[in-house]
Order: structure tokens, then sequence, then C-alpha cells
């Protein structure tokens, strides 16, 4: 009796140690499940591991960008990063100068350059097949011809046999032939010297041509070293206005289009914002824009009033409408008719209006 008793009395107390142990272990076990439960519902390790992955920020899309060092060309693009519109677009812009239009395609051709801003002068690289037009920059009225006062030359008809230099394939030879034509001349009856737009102002300053035909704001920089008094402006945009109009644009290189069409889109949705924005904030833009270029304010000042700066969602209408198209067309007759090409392309070829109308309206736009 007494054993049993024993054996009985031991079998209750480890029952009951073991029943206490159970107790706390439930407990404990209860406010870990809850914690678990609060912050991961139904997930192991693993799945854990992969949400983790997924929800991580992606690093920016690298492109490069090509800009002319002028209000028009570098305003959108210092705007963009300044406000942070790249950015918040997923895109790390590479921005890289150029002087003028032709060397933009050609880098695109190579591959070193996405997109680029073009003058109205290199719309034709564009329509032949080396870029695709996707915004609208602005019309521009500040492409000049200037003639040395002691160059004897104060008519388009004067020009015959004279020297004058000029970038070739930009807006300022576009307004030089069409002044040739309305003196009754033709190229072959001047003798026109390609060379770079620096390369125009120093030449006209010391005299080593007879004429210039260039673009605000490097006309400014001709009348500050020699003085209006010493000019002879034979005509700009306004002369052949609205007959021809001279919009300039931006463009993507054809193979970057197809392959990332996303990306180009992340860029026309923060070149939307930043183009409304510098609209409403002009001294502003001015200012960034100096500070970027290394162009003064009063410059870029004067260049402003050679040029009307489009609302997205203007831009999107004439886009939408064929106003567009037509523009860049009627620049193509007169590219014809100087032998820059043989004949008009249909608009449609070599501008895709999908993605700015597309992007306009992603960044608010009706």
């Amino acid at each position: 009796m007494k054993t049993n008793t024993k054996k009985s009395f031991r079998a209750s107390l480890l029952l009951s140690a073991l029943l206490c142990l159970t107790l706390m272990m439930s407990a404990c076990g209860s406010g870990a499940g809850s914690q678990t439960s609060a912050e991961e519902p139904a997930s192991s390790g693993q799945d854990a591991s992969k949400e983790t992955q997924t929800d991580a920020p992606k690093s920016p899309v690298k492109i490069n960008v090509g800009y002319i060092p002028d209000l028009n060309g570098a305003a959108p693009i210092v705007v963009a990063d300044e406000k942070g519109f790249f950015k918040d677009a997923g895109l790390n812009v590479n921005a890289v100068k150029f002087l003028s239009g032709p060397p933009e395609f050609q880098a695109m051709a190579s591959g070193d350059l996405d997109i680029a801003y073009i003058g109205p002068g290199a719309t034709f690289l564009a329509a032949q097949g080396q870029g695709k037009i996707i915004a609208l920059a602005s019309l521009g009225f500040g492409d000049m011809v200037y003639a040395t006062k002691k160059s004897g030359v104060t008519d388009w008809k004067d020009l015959k046999g004279k020297t004058i230099g000029v970038p070739k394939g930009t807006s300022g030879e576009m307004i030089l032939n069409l002044g040739l034509e309305k003196g009754g001349l033709k190229p072959s009856d001047v003798n026109i010297v390609n060379i770079d737009v620096a390369g125009a102002v120093s030449a006209f300053v010391a005299s080593k041509v007879d004429a210039v035909a260039i673009w605000s704001p490097y006309t400014k920089e001709i009348e500050k070293q020699l003085g209006k008094e010493n000019i002879v402006k034979l005509g700009d945009n306004r002369t052949f206005y609205p007959e021809y109009v001279f919009p300039a644009s931006w463009v993507v290189n054809p193979k970057f289009l197809e392959e990332k069409p996303e990306v180009v889109q992340q860029f026309l949705e923060a070149w939307v914002k930043a183009n409304d924005y510098k609209i409403k904030n002009v001294d502003e833009t001015i200012s960034l824009t100096s500070k970027y270029t290394q162009v003064p304010e009063d410059s870029l000042r004067e260049q402003f009033e050679t040029m009307e700066w489009i609302e997205s969602s203007k831009i999107a209408g004439y886009m939408k409408d064929g106003t567009a198209v037509k523009w860049f067309e009627n620049l193509e007759k007169m590219f014809v008719d100087n032998g820059k090409m043989s004949e008009v392309v249909p608009g449609d070829k070599f501008i895709a209006t999908e993605p700015f109308v597309k992007a306009q309206e992603a960044a608010g736009g009706n």
C-alpha cells in the first residue's frame, strides 16, 4: 500500500509539472504566433525574402540625351533635373552637349545617344529615317542672316559672289536658302563655307566671311562684339512667316524607341512637366539655364523673345489633329527645293505622335 501510494503521489506531481509546462509553452506560443501573424500572415521565410526583393526600389534607368546650350535646347533638361521630374520618372539622364543637330544624329547612329533636341534645319535627317520626332519644342523666329557693313551687301541679291559662313543642316541654312531664292539667286551663286556656329561667329567678327547665317543667342554675341551699326540684317524667320513655320523638336533614336518604348514614355512624362513648368516660370528657367550652360542671362532673355513656347496640352492637340505633321511636311518641301531630299516623306513615317499624347495624359492633361 505504501509503495503504491508513493508511486501514485509521484505520478501526480509529474503530471502537474507537465501540465504547467504545457500551459507555459502554450502562452509563449500564443504571443509569438500573434506577432508572426501580424507581420507575415501566411509567408514562409523564403516567401518573405521574395517579397522584400519585389518591393525593393528599382535603380534609375540611364539614358543619354543630347542638348544644345541655349534656352530652347537646354531648358527642359535643366528644369526636369532641378525639379526632380527625371528622378520621379525613374530616369538617370546623362546630358551631352552639342552645338547643332547633324552631329547628334551621328551619335544616335553609333548608339551613343538615345534622345536629342534639334532645330528645324536638322528635320530632314529625321525625315530620312535617322530619328523619330516625339515632341515639339517651340516655334522659332531667331534664325538670321547678317552681312558686314563693309561687304556692301544691303539686300539678298547683293550676296551674289559673296562668302557666307553657315553650319550646314541647320535652320540658319534654311533661312539663307529662302533669302537667296527671294533675291533671285541659287546656292551655287554664292560661296558657302560650312563651319560650326562658334566658328561662324569668329569668322564674321574677323571679316573672314561677308555674311553669316546663324541663330540667337549667337547673333546677340555678334552684335555685342561688332556693334549693330556695323551689321546689316538681311532677314529672319519672320521674313517668311506664316508661309513657313519653323518648329524645333525632340527626336529619339528609332532603335531605342523600338526596344525601349517604356523608357521613352518615362522621358516624355518628365519632359511634359518640365515644359509646362518653364512656361509658367520663365525668369527662374532662364536663371537655371544660364547657370547650367554658362550663357549670360541677358542673352537667353533676348533669345526668349525670338521663340514661341507651346503648352503641352496644345502640343498634344497639334499631334492629334495633324497640325504638326503639316508643319514638318512643309519644311520637307524646302529641303526638296534645296536638294537635301529627293521627295517629301509622309510625316507619319518619322513623327511618333502617340507617345507624347499618352505622356501628356499621364501627366494630368486633358
